[in-house]
C-alpha cells in the first residue's frame, strides 16, 4: 500500500474513529460534576462537533446498572465509563456482566480518591472486568484523558502511519500514578492546542488544531512497551516510564531500566523520561541516558510539566538575535506571536524562518497544516520581509479561539446586574463548593421546592464564582509555585500573596461586581479537592467576610485582599498537613473563590443571620423511636462558626422538628449563650489573622438591643419556676430553643431541609450535608432560606453482617452504644489513649502538640491505630476536649471518644473535624462510663506492652489484632484483646 504525503494529508483523514456514545453510570450529582463543572461534554463538543460531523458526541447518564444494562441493549456505545459509588450493585459484576455481552466494549471504572483506608484494593488494579482503573480527585480533566486514551488507542495506527502523528508513551503500571499523569499530559497538549484555539477566527481552525494533536498510549508492562516503541518508531515523539513494573510475567524493580536501555539501541536521541519512589536509582537512569524524576518529590508536576516543555517544545516560541543569540522577544500563545511578529527585527525573523524555527515550534503545537504551510513558503516569494511577517501573522490570527458561554452564566460586566445570581468569572473548574452550589441551584428550579413555600425565598446567595485558572494565572503570573516548599510561616505567606496585584481583568470584573454588591460579602474558598466523596478538606481553607462598606476604592482593597488571602490558604501548614496526609501534593490543588452576599441583616453596627446551620441526611446517631435516615441538624442564632467549629448549638431532626426539649432545666444551662456577628465598622485587616473577621458577642446583647432579631428564636426562662414561657416579653433569662420555629411552625425551616435533604439525597445518589442560613428580617418582602453549600457524604460500609452477643460485651475493653461505621477493623495492634487522670480542661493544646508527634510516627511507617481521648475531639472550645485537626489524628482507625466524671460527651456529628473524619471511613465510637454508657477500661489497656508514654498519652501495643467490631445499625461496637 502507498502512503500518502504526509505533507499534504488533510486533516479530515486524520482521527477517523471516535467515541461518538458515552454510557456514563453514575449519580445524577457524578453527572453534573462531569457534565457541567468539568465542562467535558463541551470539550468533547469543541472538538467534535465542530468537524463539520453529522453526530456529535453523546453522553448517555444511567443512574444504576439495571438502566445502562438496557440502555447497551438498544442503543450503541463506544464507551462505557462507571463512578464506583452507583449504589448497592457489585462494579466487578456489573463489567464482567458488559463484557460478556460486548467483548470489544471498553470499560472504564472511576473510583474516589485513594484516602488512608478507602480503595487499598485498586491501587494496581487492572483485568477482566475493566479496561483501565482510575481514581477520581476531582479534576474534571481526568475524564477528558480517560476517553482520549481509548481514541488515541483506536487512531494511532493510521493516524501515525498517514500524517506522521507524533506517540507519547506512557510506562505505569499504577494507577495512582497514571490517574496523575494523564490529565497532566492531556491537559498539557490540548493547552497548548487551546491556547491557539482560544483565538481562532472560525470554527475550521480549531478543526485543524484538534485533529493532529500527538497521540498518548499507555503501557503496564515491557512487553507491551517494548510492542508499542516498535510499532510507532517513526512516530515516538518520547518515552515516561516507570521502573519497577512486570517483565516475563514476573514484578522487576529495574524493568524501565532494560526498557530505557533496548529502545537506547536504536533511537539514542529519542527523549526518556524515568520516574520512580526508589530515588536510589537515579544514577542508574542518568547511566542509561534517561533523565530521571523521583515520584514522592513534592514539585513532581512541575518537574514533569517543565521536562515536557523541554523536551516536547510545548514551550514559548522565543525570538532572537542571530548575531548575539539575546532573546527579542517571547511568545507565549498564537495571540502573542500574532501580535508580536509585525515589530520583530527583520534579519531575527528572517534568521527563524531560514531554520524553519517557527513552523517546527506550530507543530510541537499540533498546527501541522499550518507549519507545512509556513515551511514551504520562502522569503524569495515575496516582496520583502515585512510581507512575510504580515503573511504569517494573518495565517496565524485564522486560528484563534471565540468564547464560548457554558450554562453558567459567563461573567460580564455589561450583563451583570442585581438578577444575576450565578456567574463565573474564568474558564477553569468551579471547584468542590462552587459545582455543588450550582448543582443544588440547577436542582432547586426543576425540584419544585421553590415553588411550594410561596412565602418563603428559597434559593443559593447571589453567588460569583472566581474559576480555578484565574488562581492559576496569579500563580504562574508572580512564580508562587515555591511558596509550596519553603519553610514558610502562614504569615509570610499571606504577606508575600497580598503584595502581588490581581490580573488586571479579575480587578476590572471586581470593581463592576462591587457596584452591584453593596451589602457585606463572603469570600469563601472553593478548592479542587473539597466536598469530594472520600476526602471532603472540609474547614482546611479560608473564608474570608467584609462588611463592603467605604469608599471604591477601600471596598475594592477589602475584596482583593480577601480573593488573595483564600488564594494564599492553599499554601498555609493547615492545608500542607491535609494534603500531605491525603497523598496530595500542593500542584494537584487549585482554587477557585466564591463570593457571596451574606444572608442576614444589620442590627446597628453588625450584621447576622438569624438562623445558621448544618444538616445531614444521615443521622449516624438517632434517639429511640427515630431512624438513621430521619436525618439530622445542627442550628445556632447568628453565623454557622459554632456549629462547623463543635461549640454549642441546638439540634433538631427535620422529619420529627415538634419534639419538645425534655430538661427544661437543662436546656437552659446548655443552650447558646453567644453568638457571632460580622462588625460592619471594623476594617477588614487579613493580617491580623481574623479572616472572618466575626466576633463572639453576648445573648444578652441581642436581648437588650435588638431583641426583634431574636423572635421566633428564644423563648424566656423562669428560673424560680424552672419553666420555659414562649412569650418574648416575659421576664426571665433568654434560651435559644427555637421553639417558634420548630415546635411552633412560624417558619418552615425544618420542613425546607427534609425537601432538600431528599432533594440531595436522590441526585447523588448517597447521604448528603448541606450548610444554611435564614433572615427573618421584617425589612424583607419575605423571609430569606439560603442553601449555602452541598456536599456528598460518606456512609459507611452498611452491607456487612457483623455479630456482638453477650459473652463480647463482658469481655469487651471499650463498648459503645454510639457509633459511627460498620464491619470488621482488622490488622490493628496499637492503641494510644488518655492517661487516667491526665486530662485536663487547661492542657488541651498541649495535648494536640502531642498527639501530632505520636499521629506522625504512624504516618511514616502507614501505620494505623486506636485512639481514645476523652472530651469531644476536634472541638475549636479546649473546654469540651481536644481541638486538634484532621491531620493531628490521620492515622487513626478507630476513635473512641469516652467522657468523664465533669465531662458528658455528645456524639460528634456536623462539624469540620467531622466531615473529614467521616469521609475516611474512620469507625467512631462515644462511651460515657461514669453516666452508665458504655464501657473504657483503662487498667485492662494500660497493662498492655507500652511502645512510648508522653505526659498526657500511651502508647500502647498488643501481641496480636485487637478484635473491632462495629454494628451500624444497631449503634454498637466492641474492641477486644486477643
Amino acid at each position: 500500500m502507498t502512503t500518502l504525503d504526509q505533507t499534504w494529508v488533510p486533516f479530515n483523514n486524520l482521527m477517523l474513529r471516535h467515541i461518538y456514545n458515552v454510557l456514563l453510570i453514575c449519580s445524577d450529582y457524578d453527572r453534573f460534576l462531569i457534565e457541567e463543572d468539568g465542562r467535558v461534554e463541551e470539550e468533547l463538543y469543541h472538538e467534535y462537533t465542530q468537524l463539520g460531523l453529522s453526530n456529535p458526541p453523546k453522553i448517555t447518564h444511567a443512574p444504576d446498572a439495571e438502566s445502562a444494562l438496557v440502555l447497551l441493549e438498544n442503543r450503541p456505545f463506544e464507551l462505557v465509563i462507571t463512578m464506583l459509588d452507583i449504589g448497592p450493585e457489585k462494579m466487578d459484576d456489573l463489567a464482567l456482566g458488559i463484557k460478556s455481552r460486548y467483548p470489544d466494549m471498553p470499560v472504564i471504572a472511576l473510583s474516589p480518591s485513594p484516602g488512608h483506608h478507602r480503595n487499598k484494593s485498586l491501587k494496581h488494579a487492572s483485568g477482566k472486568s475493566f479496561d483501565y482503573v482510575f481514581y477520581w480527585q476531582g479534576n474534571p480533566s481526568i475524564f477528558l484523558a480517560m476517553v482520549k486514551l481509548v481514541e488515541d488507542a483506536m487512531n494511532a495506527p493510521h493516524d501515525t502511519s498517514v500524517a506522521d502523528v507524533p506517540v507519547i508513551l506512557l510506562v505505569e503500571d499504577s494507577v495512582r500514578y497514571y490517574s496523575s499523569f494523564l490529565p497532566l499530559l492531556y491537559t498539557s497538549l490540548i493547552t497548548e492546542n487551546r491556547t491557539s484555539i482560544l483565538e481562532a477566527l472560525n470554527t475550521w481552525g480549531r478543526t485543524l488544531r484538534m485533529r493532529g494533536r500527538p497521540k498518548i498510549l499507555l503501557a503496564r508492562t515491557y512487553e507491551d512497551a517494548y510492542g508499542l516503541y516498535e510499532k510507532y518508531r517513526h512516530a515516538m515523539l518520547g518515552v515516561i516510564s516507570d521502573v519497577d513494573f512486570h517483565c516475563d510475567g514476573q514484578p522487576n524493580p529495574n524493568a524501565g531500566l532494560v526498557l530505557c536501555r533496548s529502545i537506547r539501541e536504536n533511537s539514542p536521541d529519542l527523549p526518556f523520561l524515568l520516574q520512580s519512589t526508589r530515588d536510589d536509582v537515579r544514577e542508574k537512569a542518568e547511566d542509561a541516558g534517561a533523565t530521571f524524576l523521583w515520584k514522592r518529590d513534592p514539585s513532581l508536576v512541575a518537574e514533569l510539566r517543565m521536562y515536557m516543555r523541554r523536551e516536547y517544545g510545548f514551550g514559548p516560541f522565543v525570538f532572537r538575535d542571530p548575531s548575539t543569540g539575546a532573546v527579542v522577544a517571547q511568545a507565549e500563545t498564537m495571540k502573542d506571536l500574532q501580535h508580536l511578529l509585525p515589530s520583530i527585527p527583520d534579519d531575527s525573523f528572517a534568521w527563524h524562518c531560514r531554520r524553519n524555527d517557527i513552523s517546527k515550534w506550530l507543530r510541537s503545537q499540533s498546527l501541522y497544516r499550518l507549519a507545512t504551510k509556513i515551511k514551504t513558503r520562502t522569503l524569495g516569494s515575496y516582496d520583502s520581509v515585512r510581507d512575510e511577517k504580515l503573511r504569517v501573522a494573518s495565517i496565524i490570527k485564522d486560528y484563534r479561539m471565540e468564547r464560548n458561554k457554558g450554562v453558567i452564566a459567563q461573567f460580564s460586566p455589561s450583563s451583570f446586574d442585581e438578577t444575576s445570581y450565578f456567574t463565573r468569572i474564568g474558564r477553569g473548574s468551579l471547584g468542590g463548593k462552587g459545582r455543588g452550589l450550582a448543582f443544588i441551584d440547577m436542582e432547586l428550579r426543576s425540584s419544585g421546592i421553590v415553588e411550594n413555600y410561596p412565602r418563603m425565598s428559597v434559593s443559593i446567595p447571589r453567588t460569583i464564582v472566581i474559576a480555578t485558572d484565574i488562581y492559576e494565572q496569579f500563580i504562574e503570573q508572580h512564580c508562587l509555585h515555591e511558596m509550596a516548599y519553603g519553610s514558610y510561616s502562614d504569615h509570610e505567606i499571606l504577606e508575600t500573596f497580598l503584595s502581588h496585584p490581581l490580573p488586571s481583568r479579575l480587578t476590572n470584573d471586581l470593581q463592576a461586581i462591587l457596584k452591584i454588591l453593596d451589602a457585606p460579602l463572603s469570600i469563601r474558598s472553593s478548592s479542587l479537592l473539597e466536598d469530594s466523596y472520600s476526602q471532603p478538606f472540609a474547614g482546611v481553607y479560608q473564608t474570608c467576610m467584609i462588611a463592603n462598606r467605604g469608599s471604591e476604592q477601600e471596598r475594592f482593597d477589602e475584596l482583593s485582599q480577601a480573593v488573595r488571602c483564600v488564594w494564599a490558604s492553599v499554601f498555609f501548614s493547615k492545608a500542607r498537613e491535609y494534603l500531605a496526609a491525603t497523598n496530595h501534593v500542593p500542584e494537584e490543588e487549585k482554587m477557585a473563590v466564591i463570593i457571596q452576599n451574606i444572608v442576614g441583616a444589620a442590627y446597628g453596627d453588625y450584621w447576622y443571620p438569624h438562623v445558621s446551620g448544618v444538616a445531614r441526611s444521615l443521622n449516624f446517631y438517632p434517639l429511640p423511636g427515630e431512624s438513621p435516615h430521619d436525618g439530622i441538624g445542627a442550628i445556632a442564632f447568628g453565623f454557622g462558626k459554632s456549629v462547623v467549629d463543635g461549640e454549642v448549638s441546638f439540634r433538631f431532626s427535620p422529619r420529627h422538628p415538634h419534639r419538645p426539649v425534655n430538661n427544661l432545666d437543662g436546656a437552659a444551662r446548655s443552650s447558646q449563650e453567644a453568638f457571632y456577628a460580622l462588625a460592619l465598622n471594623k476594617p477588614f485587616n487579613p493580617i491580623s489573622g481574623n479572616h472572618d473577621n466575626l466576633l463572639l458577642l453576648p445573648l444578652s446583647w441581642a436581648a437588650e438591643n435588638h431583641p426583634r432579631s431574636l423572635a421566633a428564636i428564644a423563648s424566656t426562662y423562669d428560673g424560680d419556676t424552672g419553666e420555659i414561657s414562649e412569650s418574648f416579653m416575659s421576664r426571665g433569662t433568654k434560651v435559644i430553643t427555637f421553639n417558634g420555629i420548630l415546635k411552633y411552625d412560624a417558619f418552615p425551616l425544618a420542613s425546607i431541609v427534609h425537601d432538600v435533604l431528599e432533594l440531595g439525597t436522590r441526585a447523588m445518589n448517597g447521604s448528603v450535608e448541606i450548610e444554611f442560613a435564614m433572615n427573618l428580617s421584617p425589612l424583607r418582602e419575605m423571609p430569606e432560606f439560603s442553601l449555602l453549600q452541598i456536599r456528598p457524604i460518606v456512609a459507611g460500609s452498611e452491607n456487612e453482617d457483623v455479630a456482638i452477643d453477650d459473652e463480647d460485651r463482658k469481655k469487651a475493653v471499650i463498648h459503645s452504644r454510639a457509633v459511627m461505621g460498620n464491619g470488621r477493623i482488622e490488622h490493628v495492634r496499637n492503641i494510644i489513649m488518655i492517661k487516667p487522670g491526665s486530662f485536663d480542661t487547661t492542657r488541651t493544646m498541649e495535648m494536640v502538640r502531642e498527639l501530632r508527634e505520636l499521629n506522625a510516627s504512624f504516618s511514616r511507617t502507614d501505620g494505623d491505630y486506636v485512639l481514645v481521648v476523652a472530651g469531644r475531639l476536634g472541638s475549636s472550645d479546649p473546654w469540651l476536649g481536644i481541638p486538634a485537626v484532621w491531620s493531628d489524628i490521620s492515622q487513626a482507625r478507630v476513635i473512641v471518644e469516652t467522657g468523664l466524671p465533669s465531662i458528658h460527651v455528645e456524639p460528634s456529628q456536623g462539624t469540620h473535624f467531622f466531615q473529614n473524619i467521616t469521609s475516611f471511613g474512620t469507625v467512631y465510637m462515644t462511651v460515657n462510663p461514669s453516666f452508665g454508657d458504655g464501657t473504657c477500661d483503662f487498667t485492662a489497656l494500660s497493662s498492655l506492652p507500652r511502645i512510648r508514654e508522653t505526659e498526657y498519652f500511651l502508647h500502647v501495643q498488643s501481641s496480636a489484632d485487637l478484635d473491632i467490631r462495629v454494628k451500624g445499625r444497631d449503634q454498637e461496637g466492641v474492641v477486644l484483646l486477643p
